[in-house]
């Protein structure tokens, strides 16, 4: 049996496992992304010491990696980081100095939509959009059954305008990642609140409570996706919308609001499924397993 190490890198955690071929996890495990100091140094420390760690317990074939940002898949490199606040990051070729297997490493959002291409809720389908509410915000685009890249620039539907209440991390104002994104949640919670460090699994608990301050952060945040959907809907028209991220394990209270948002906006549009992703926040990691194997199997040939 060969074993790969999976690891997505986040803007808030880095998500990471050893896997096999069957996709089943052995072992997996989580830390926090550095966020301050040489990020891109601490980045780089922090996949070592995961590959090291697997490695004690099974041989590593391979190390799928998946990264935010501006990404040139081809390349392996970040071209630009807004949450990491990293440029031009050569993650691939430094990592390969440090790690004695051959390593893969490719966009986050387009990693998970893999996932659920291959063996998720976008199985089957032709034309279909996956979009990651996380820390950042993000699609794929997926076009007759291809992921489009356009050289790691394709899919930052986080920053269309829906006219959304705060600035963003990129210079602009009212971008969808700056208004519902896990982080753009707590901070407009915070703001209204004026209660400090509230985090989106508990806002969303008071959401589920009634508390009259989230359901109206809430209400925002998801109208905001909505607009962003119907703007893809609109322009592409896709078979099924697949939400995933860490606010996908919202369900219902992130599908049905999305869901309703577009049975009311939408005239003349192919009206797409919205559906949760089968693999929920831990797509991007199945994602990695998936190219890492595909990794393996290239170099046999």
């Amino acid at each position: 049996m060969e074993y790969v190490v999976a690891i997505d890198v986040g803007g808030t955690d880095i998500k990471s496992a050893l896997i096999d071929r069957n996709l089943t996890t052995i072992s997996q495990k989580v830390i926090p992304t550095p966020l301050s100091g040489n990020t891109q140094e601490r980045i780089l420390d922090s996949l070592t010491e995961l590959v090291a760690e697997y490695s004690k317990i099974q041989k590593v074939s391979s190390v799928g990696i998946s990264f935010p940002g501006i990404f040139d898949d081809k390349n392996g490199v970040c071209i630009w980081s807004e949450n990491l606040i990293l440029e031009n990051f050569h993650i691939k070729d430094l990592l390969e100095n440090r790690v004695q297997a051959p390593i893969i490493v490719k966009h986050d959002v387009r990693t998970a939509a893999i996932a659920e291409l291959r063996n998720g809720a976008a199985k089957n389908t032709d034309n279909a959009i996956f979009m990651s509410l996380g820390t950042g915000i993000a699609a794929a685009i997926i076009m007759n059954g291809e992921i489009c890249a356009s050289n790691g620039y394709a899919g930052e539907i986080g920053h269309v305008n829906v006219n959304g209440k705060f600035a963003c991390v990129c210079g602009k104002f009212g971008c969808l990642e700056a208004a519902s994104s896990t982080l753009a949640i707590s901070k407009a919670y915070a703001s209204l609140s004026r209660t400090e460090g509230v985090s989106t699994e508990e806002i969303h608990s008071l959401v589920l409570q009634g508390d009259p301050i989230a359901m109206d952060v809430w209400r925002d945040a998801m109208s905001a996706i909505g607009r962003a959907c119907e703007i893809l809907v609109t322009l592409l028209a896709p078979e099924v919308i697949v939400l995933g991220g860490g606010l996908s394990n919202a369900k219902a209270t992130l599908l049905e609001p999305v869901s309703q948002y577009l049975a009311d906006s939408l005239s003349f549009q192919h009206r797409p499924r919205v559906e949760l992703a089968h693999f929920g926040s831990k797509a991007g990691v199945i994602g990695c397993a998936i190219i890492a194997f595909e990794l393996l199997r290239a170099s046999e040939r």
